[in-house]
């Protein structure tokens, strides 16, 4: 914990020192339409049936979707809504409405909204609720209130409770200034289970999840530099109680301890985590230079977001050149990666992945792209050893991809040949004891592709062809997937577009051959301007390698929709 305090006074340290920058335009009231009103609405119903399986879906399901935006004086009153019946076992439709109506630099937010502060406190999860966001000048201040998750209740069709949840209520806030260029945010998210709203008796023993809570004080930053140098970083510290019920005491009472008691509730499930990214970008004109660093603990999380990629710290070097008038563009990149930052697991996991690609336009017409990776990983024990080496594991990957391609352009129709070869490769240098011997393991993929397309871009028609291989080796397979698929698109009358998309796939291992084939059609016809019918096919069929644990099944949808647009 007391880690945790120097991490909050260094954030606070890093906040008190960051100052930003410029100016906002207000618009004019007597230049707005008094009232206008845009949007789409959209009636879909889907037809489904499938041989040789059991159905994946009901054989039939409806969706009614509003998104439109009502414009008074320059007031916008964005909303949305949809109506459906993805599946009728849940015995509701699914139902969602949202506003956000925007006046000049008043924001507004009802309903269900996705907001976004930062990734480390709000960050992006659906809320229930209201808010509102102001930007006058250079201020940047917002707030809400809602619920996270709704409670789950016993289905008493089927007395199930899966999945099992309190009902979370969260608000937050975010105060700061400056510009897109120049700002400086702090945010604040305070989220909690509310216990009453399921009853324990009702819940299976291996069913209970504790309610939780969880506090979060974030940061966000950018500062430009004599406009090409430019430094980003985000910050957080979150205090996550697992258990809000839980009768065990908190062991330390160090200063860090006293001080968040008197804002926060703490007892022995409360955990302190803090998570950090930052990055520095210097661009001139023909090259560029990106370093990139993240740090977040273990098991960081938030309430506000709904994953996280935690225990890690890396670093990476990205640079970037563009030369002979950009006809030459050569980009790299270099990370280093490991976990294990607490040492609380057995063993480190490090990384390095190092990327480069280089494109060059040789002609007006002729061009080629290379890239490769190189991705290494070298796990090392820490505390448990049986056999010297046996527990260390050391992987690299390689892939490497060449595509040359040839583009004929004319007024009135664009040809291009492509190919491309690609090779990955995965070295398993783990020795694996198996009665006193080693071995080593490689799988090696090889990929191949040659497209060719042609468009007529005054008569919006165009057609292509593209054939591929694969290869697949290892000491145990030797499998290889070769298919060929055809598209064309065409409107014809101007009023009626069809898009269609076959591909077949053959795969050849040493138990057979299988075989799949799938199917696509769009078919749209413009009644109006504003009227569009719209039907979409989709067709599967599998034919597996016989003798495999998969069946051969025939798989058909149709959709079927009416879209109006207004405005």
């Amino acid at each position: 914990m007391e880690r945790c305090y120097y991490g909050c006074v260094i954030l606070f340290i890093v906040v008190s020192t960051l100052i930003p920058a410029s100016a906002q335009d207000f618009s004019n009231i007597r230049g707005q339409k008094p009232v206008s009103l845009n949007g789409t609405f959209e009636s879909r119903g889907t037809f489904y049936d499938a041989s040789g399986i059991a159905n994946r879906r009901q054989p039939f399901s409806y969706l009614f979707n509003v998104a439109a935006t009502l414009n008074i004086y320059g007031l916008s009153i964005p909303f949305s809504g949809t109506y459906s019946e993805a599946d009728r076992s849940f015995r509701q439709p699914f139902n969602q409405f949202g506003i956000s109506p925007t006046y000049k630099w008043i924001t507004l937010h009802g309903g269900y909204r996705n907001i976004d502060y930062s990734p480390y406190t709000l960050g992006g999860h659906t809320i229930l609720g209201g808010g509102v966001e102001l930007h006058p000048g250079k201020l940047r201040v917002g707030f809400m209130y809602g619920k996270l998750n709704r409670a789950t209740t016993i289905d008493t069709t089927t007395q199930a409770l899966v999945p099992y949840s309190f009902s979370r209520t969260a608000y937050a806030g975010k105060i700061g200034y400056g510009t897109d260029r120049t700002f400086f945010e702090l945010s604040y998210l305070q989220a909690r289970d509310d216990s009453t709203t399921v009853s324990r008796k009702d819940v299976k023993a291996d069913q209970y999840i504790a309610p939780a809570s969880n506090n979060v004080l974030g940061y966000n930053t950018r500062i430009t530099f004599f406009k090409r140098l430019t430094l980003e970083t985000r910050g957080a510290v979150s205090v996550y109680t697992r258990d809000l019920n839980s009768p065990i005491a908190i062991a330390e009472d160090s200063k860090a301890v006293q001080d968040i008691r008197k804002y926060i509730d703490v007892n022995g499930t409360t955990e302190f985590y803090t998570a950090l990214d930052a990055s520095l970008n210097y661009r001139a004109k023909n090259y560029r230079l990106k370093v990139d660093y993240k740090r977040v603990d273990p098991e960081y999380k938030t309430m506000g977001s709904y994953f996280f990629n935690s225990d890690v710290e890396s670093w990476t070097f990205g640079p970037s050149l563009n030369i002979f008038k950009n006809r030459l563009r050569i980009s790299g990149s270099l990370g280093f990666q490991h976990d294990n930052l607490l040492n609380q697991k057995r063993s480190t996991n490090k990384r390095i992945i190092g990327s480069g690609s280089l494109s060059l336009d040789i002609s007006q017409a002729f061009a080629l792209d290379m890239n490769y990776s190189n991705f290494s990983n070298n796990q090392m024990p820490n505390t448990l050893r049986l056999y010297p080496d046996s527990l260390r594991i050391v992987q690299t990957t390689q892939n490497a991809t060449v595509s040359p391609r040839y583009t004929i352009i004319k007024p009135t129709i664009i040809q291009t040949i492509s190919v491309s070869a690609s090779q990955n490769q995965l070295s398993d240098f783990n020795q694996i004891i198996t009665s006193g011997e080693a071995s080593n393991r490689t799988i090696d993929t090889k990929q191949y592709m040659a497209n060719y397309s042609i468009n007529f871009p005054k008569k919006s028609m165009g057609a292509f062809v593209n054939v591929n291989r694969t290869e697949l080796t290892s000491t145990v397979l030797n499998n290889t997937y070769q298919g060929v698929t055809v598209g064309f698109y065409g409107t014809f009358i101007k009023k009626l577009q069809v898009n269609v998309n076959n591909s077949l796939t053959q795969g050849i291992t040493e138990q057979g051959k299988s075989l799949l084939m799938s199917a696509t059609g769009l078919v749209s016809y413009n009644i109006t301007k504003r009227q569009q019918l719209r039907t979409a096919l989709f067709y599967t069929s599998n034919k597996p390698t016989p003798g495999s644990s998969q069946t051969s099944f025939n798989e058909f949808r149709n959709e079927l929709s009416y879209i109006v647009n207004f405005r």
